[in-house]
């Protein structure tokens, strides 16, 4: 491989393998990029959505409600999200007051909420949608269009083992 294309993690893997030449480092090379690979990303998605006073989080959490079609619980959104329960009462707490969500009393439970766009919201979330899909599709523009679906091809065989194995109780997560 030239040098040129070499990252961080070839360099780690090639001190370990002249250090401890007898381990595999081959998973390192996995997970290391995956771990360097996600604040990289979340921080140019962080810079993109910041003029329009969203975090990516935030962003998340306008997005599944308007995908869904139906107001949705904080405990829905949590779940579908994997957000803590206050990290999510934070998020929402700054949407609302941003104008981005309503939350109205569950009429099928009057200690919950039910949590929809608002109207400028989803007209806000609509128009935002396809510049911040076309930044991800920038973030990913070096690899060509079968690269792009092998990727995610790959990726989706890890993320669904490791949610599998952690939406039971009975199993582990992941490395545990």
């Amino acid at each position: 491989m030239e040098e040129s294309a070499r990252d961080g993690v070839d360099r780690m893997q090639a001190a370990w393998n002249q250090v401890r030449p007898e381990l595999d480092t081959v998973p390192m090379g996995v997970v290391g990029r995956l771990l360097r690979a996600a604040p990289l990303v979340l921080a140019s998605c962080e810079a993109y959505l910041a003029p329009h006073d969203l975090s990516r989080a935030e962003f998340d959490i306008v997005s599944a409600l308007t995908r869904s079609g139906r107001p949705l619980s904080p405990g829905e959104l949590s779940r579908e999200l994997l957000f803590t329960g206050p990290a999510t009462t934070k998020r929402l707490r700054r949407l609302e007051d941003g104008g981005w969500i309503v939350r109205d009393v569950n009429p099928e439970d009057a200690r919950g909420f039910l949590i929809a766009p608002t109207p400028d919201g989803a007209r806000r979330f609509d128009a935002l949608l396809p510049g911040y899909l076309a930044h991800e599709a920038s973030l990913i523009a070096m690899l060509d269009a079968d690269q792009q679906e092998q990727v995610g091809d790959l990726l989706r065989t890890l993320l669904g083992s490791w949610e599998r194995s952690t939406s039971d109780p009975q199993r582990r997560a992941p490395g545990s």
